[in-house]
């Protein structure tokens, strides 16, 4: 039987390029989402298999409401998700007992690979000698964006909002919010500004040099 899937984010875009990745997994079937542990915890859901669980959350984090998560929903498998590769969040997640660990820039295959761990009752955690400074330890290739991603991810770290960006490449808005979520997801970030840095970073784009004259 397919499996049922939270995602516990409270940034709506990340939890849309998230949902975008997941859904593509022919173990998965249907996907809920929670904003907050408390909303979590209040679904009710009848069955549930796994828990993508965001470790930043508003008023009480991932880490401590995994209990309150395990109580809920005692069956499923919980993977904590996190912007921080730090040794300290990673081994925080294991002695709370959580069943695995993705860092935000994992790339979809990773995040697809850590469901199918998961699901089959493995711990998917990174590689205990993975270094800190490192942003992805489950993958370090570079994120793979198609062309019409790669357009609006320019348009994008160049200012324009959503509405330019619909206008200038002949899209829907809703078409653009799609598309900048999975670029979210692909970064592995969660606002514009960092988008650009992980961009530029990347060699994705490249700003033009400021003319200096007046």
């Amino acid at each position: 039987m397919p499996a049922t899937l939270l995602l516990v984010d409270d940034h709506t875009l990340f939890r849309t390029g998230l949902r975008l990745i997941v859904q593509d997994h022919p173990s998965v079937g249907a996907i809920a989402e929670a904003g907050s542990i408390s909303q979590a915890c209040g679904l009710g859901l009848p069955t549930l298999e796994l828990v993508l669980l965001d470790i930043q959350l508003p008023g009480m984090s991932g880490l401590d409401g995994l209990h309150l998560l395990r109580q809920s929903y005692p069956a499923a498998r919980i993977v904590l998700v996190s912007a921080s590769m730090a040794p300290d969040a990673v081994r925080q997640a294991r002695l709370r007992g959580a069943d695995g660990f993705l860092p935000k820039s994992a790339s979809a295959e990773d995040i697809l690979h850590a469901i199918t761990l998961a699901l089959a009752g493995q711990p998917c955690f990174p590689p205990e000698n993975c270094p800190a400074p490192t942003p992805a330890c489950l993958s370090t290739a570079t994120p793979t964006l198609t062309a019409r991603q790669l357009d609006v991810l320019r348009l994008l770290c160049s200012g324009k909002p959503n509405k330019v960006i619909a206008r200038d490449l002949g899209l829907s808005e809703n078409t653009v919010r799609v598309h900048v979520a999975a670029i979210f997801s692909q970064l592995g970030v969660n606002s514009r500004s960092t988008a650009l840095l992980q961009a530029q970073r990347l060699g994705l784009v490249s700003m033009p040099a400021h003319d200096s004259g007046y």
